[in-house]
C-alpha cells in the first residue's frame, strides 16, 4: 500500500505524467510486497524549489509504505526511480530527493491495518 507524492518544478504533461506513473510502476516490486497494484502515484508540477537560495530544477518524492521494508531494496528503488526522473524529466541525480516513511498503520477500502 504505497503512496508516493512525487512533486517537480517542471511542468509535466499529460502524456509524460502516464508514461512516468507507468515505468514507476514497473519498478515498484523492487520492494518486497509493493507493486502497481496496490501503489497510489500523485504526479505534481510546477513548484519552484530553491537550492542554495537560487531556484533550480528538481524533484522532491515521498515515499510512505506500509510497514518496514528492506534497506537494501529501498536503495535499490532509490537508485531506479532517480533514472527514471533524469531520463524522462532531464532532472539531474544532484537535484532529486526522496524520503521513505514507514507506518505501523494504514487504512485503504474502509478497513484500517
Amino acid at each position: 500500500m504505497p503512496y508516493l507524492d512525487i512533486r517537480s518544478s517542471k511542468p509535466i504533461d499529460g502524456p509524460t505524467r502516464n508514461t512516468l506513473q507507468l515505468e514507476i510502476g514497473k519498478i515498484m516490486p523492487v520492494i518486497p510486497g509493493k507493486n502497481v497494484s496496490n501503489t497510489l502515484i500523485c504526479i505534481s508540477d510546477n513548484f519552484t524549489m530553491y537550492k542554495d537560495t537560487k531556484p533550480i530544477d528538481a524533484v522532491f518524492v515521498d515515499v510512505r509504505m506500509y510497514k518496514k521494508s528492506p534497506e537494501e531494496d529501498k536503495k535499490e528503488f532509490v537508485k531506479r526511480i532517480t533514472a527514471i526522473l533524469a531520463d524522462m524529466l532531464k532532472i539531474p541525480p544532484a537535484h532529486v530527493q526522496l524520503n521513505f516513511v514507514e507506518q505501523q498503520n494504514w487504512a485503504v477500502n474502509g478497513d484500517y491495518f
